[in-house]
């Protein structure tokens, strides 16, 4: 089973900081649904903050589309440390600042976009204003943290986010030289990040030093032949605006930059974190098992800031899930019995069912991106609504340093709000494509038709704030994509031949159970404190260790919109309408909570009986 990691907003990866937040005053006047949106807008400004990455994906002109003014000179991610009680306190007096506001607005005053500002206004505050009041926000900052883990932490980020930064202007190119010449000490801070955490008792694995130290000597042995040295280059050249003379001196100092800033940086980290191998002593308890009370309340934050969910019960879901797994289990089973019995009558569909299962063999004889992306604009027709405008679409490749240390099959990056027509692009793996050929359909299904790609396309269309675009749920756009895996598995078996036609089946019911039981084992793990031993060690178990509930979007939020689907089509019988349903749950935007699918699902309902 592959994690589809989505790299799809650099500003969602971690908790504000408190030079990313200013209350910006809201105009005098009854409180109508203009000043709600404008509490919205400042909301989501200070969120962002000086995020130059999360400012250049989300819009191609910031101030006028949004007002944000830069501050302060660009750079990359630094670890600075705990925050201070007085810090902290001082996050949480402005979050209930922006809440004192909201409290005097009402839902049933709010229509259309304002309500979808209103209810991403409460789950944000909700949310935060939760984590900082916990008496265990000290520690949730340690167990929180991603700058180190075994697949490049930040500094694997900083090489997609330099990838995927757009020059639109001089200024832009000045910005992103800017923050590449931070990346040495930004890196090196890093561990300071590995020895708070050890103070604290909380040393970090072994798997994870070993796999981070291995990921940074695999880039500084690359020296001068590593990809970021060429992507500089393509970008300076393709500058336009820059004369020629310009893009010379350009390539020349973002080359020393790399060089003597990103390079030393990365052998920097790489040498420092010899010192943090061996010292954890307990290493089948997770992180967040270790931490007792604190790891719980943690992992019960997660939970609800990744659904939406505000009283979620962990140990229900878990009961819940676990029942869910068994009937999955039983059902794919069921067509592996059903297949076997045919070997003797039926040799042909016997040996064509296990090229798919032994991934062998592509679903449809589909091997070609952009074939498959065309198939799927047609056969979205029958999941989703059709898009006012077709997007262009258009596919490139990781980077090999990059594919082989990522069990991502592929990522798409959400382009910016207020571009019009845009051109959207996914990013392949080559490396797991090549291993993994049967997945190639779902993964462009999940990443672009009718997936994320469509939904970020549509909720543009719709015209959703801001606020709800960057910050919506994670487990409604995770939980979305794969849903429409499942569809489109649906729909391949109504009509192909028998082989095809079980497969689908067996793979949707495949997907269902590896999703769901490895969020299984996240509980297991990060929320009951089963030891990785009890569990069977395993690679996938150090990663949910290292990274807990980061299967949460992707298990319970495919489990909750498969569910919401077949209840509307029991509900409904002939009446139901697949479209319908689909265009009702992203009307609203790109990821309304889990909560407000359940209300959006029932509405529909009681209109279609």
């Amino acid at each position: 089973m592959k994690k589809h990691t989505k790299l799809i907003a650099v500003v969602t990866s971690g908790v504000m900081s408190v030079s990313a937040l200013g209350l910006v005053g809201c105009t005098s006047g009854r409180y109508t649904p203009d000043r709600l949106e404008e509490l919205g807008h400042n909301l989501a400004l200070s969120l962002m903050g000086n995020d130059v990455f999360a400012w250049n994906a989300f819009s191609v002109t910031p101030y006028e589309s949004f007002g944000y003014v830069s501050s302060g000179d660009p750079s990359w991610y630094s670890y600075y440390g705990q925050r201070t009680a007085k810090e902290l306190s001082m996050v949480n007096y402005l979050f209930d600042m922006y809440y004192s506001e909201f409290s005097h607005y009402k839902l049933s005053d709010m229509k259309g976009t304002s309500a979808a500002t209103y209810r991403s206004i409460q789950y944000i505050l909700n949310t935060y204003r939760s984590y900082y009041k916990s008496k265990y926000a000290p520690t949730f900052e340690l167990l929180g943290g991603n700058y180190i883990s075994s697949e490049g932490g930040y500094v694997a980020d900083f090489a997609m986010s330099f990838e995927n930064f757009e020059l639109r202007s001089e200024k832009d190119v000045t910005t992103l030289l800017a923050v590449t010449q931070s990346t040495g000490e930004a890196f090196k801070t890093y561990l300071n990040f590995a020895g708070d955490r050890d103070k604290a008792g909380y040393p970090l694995y072994d798997y994870t030093v070993s796999s981070m130290r291995d990921y940074l000597i695999d880039v500084y042995e690359k020296g001068d032949e590593y990809y970021i040295y060429d992507i500089a280059d393509n970008k300076i050249e393709n500058a336009a605006f820059l004369s020629q003379e310009k893009k010379t001196a350009y390539k020349q100092v973002f080359k020393t930059a790399i060089q003597d800033n990103y390079m030393s940086g990365v052998k920097a980290l790489y040498d420092g974190l010899e010192d943090y191998v061996g010292k954890a002593e307990t290493v089948h308890k997770s992180y967040l098992a270790s931490a007792g009370a604190a790891g719980r309340a943690y992992y019960e934050w997660l939970f609800r800031q990744k659904t939406g969910i505000a009283n979620v019960s962990v140990g229900s879901v878990y009961k819940e899930l676990h029942a869910a797994t068994e009937t999955y289990k039983d059902k794919q089973d069921a067509v592996l019995a059903e297949i076997d019995a045919l070997e003797l009558t039926d040799k042909a569909t016997y040996d064509e069912f296990y090229e798919y299962y032994d991934e062998t063999k592509s679903l449809l004889n589909l091997t070609d991106p952009n074939e498959i992306i065309e198939y799927l604009k047609v056969a979205a027709k029958d999941i989703v609504p059709d898009l006012s405008t077709e997007p262009d679409i258009a596919f490139k490749y990781m980077d090999d340093t990059v594919s082989e240390i990522t069990n991502a099959v592929a990522y798409y990056m959400r382009t910016p709000i207020d571009q019009e027509n845009s051109r959207e692009t996914i990013t392949l793996n080559g490396y797991q494509m090549e291993n993994n050929p049967s997945d190639l359909l779902t993964t462009i299904a999940h990443e672009g038709y009718p997936g994320h790609l469509y939904a970020h396309v549509k909720s543009k269309e719709v015209g959703t704030s801001l606020l709800s675009t960057c910050f919506g749920s994670l487990a409604f756009s995770e939980g979305w994509a794969n849903y429409v895996e499942l569809a489109l598995l649906d729909n391949i078996a109504k009509t192909s031949d028998t082989a095809v036609a079980k497969y689908c089946e067996y793979k949707k019911y495949r997907t269902l159970f590896g999703y769901v039981n490895t969020l299984l084992w996240d509980i297991n793990i990060n929320y009951l404190g089963v030891t990785a031993t009890e569990l069977g060690d395993s690679t996938m178990i150090e990663m949910l260790m290292e990274i807990p509930a980061v299967y949460v979007p992707y298990g319970y939020g495919m489990y909750t919109m498969y569910n919401l689907h077949e209840t509307a089509k029991k509900s409904l019988g002939s009446k139901y309408s697949e479209t319908e349903l689909n265009g009702a749950l992203l009307s609203e935007g790109y990821a309304p909570t889990l909560d407000r699918a359940k209300q959006i699902t029932d509405a529909y309902i009681k209109r279609a009986k």
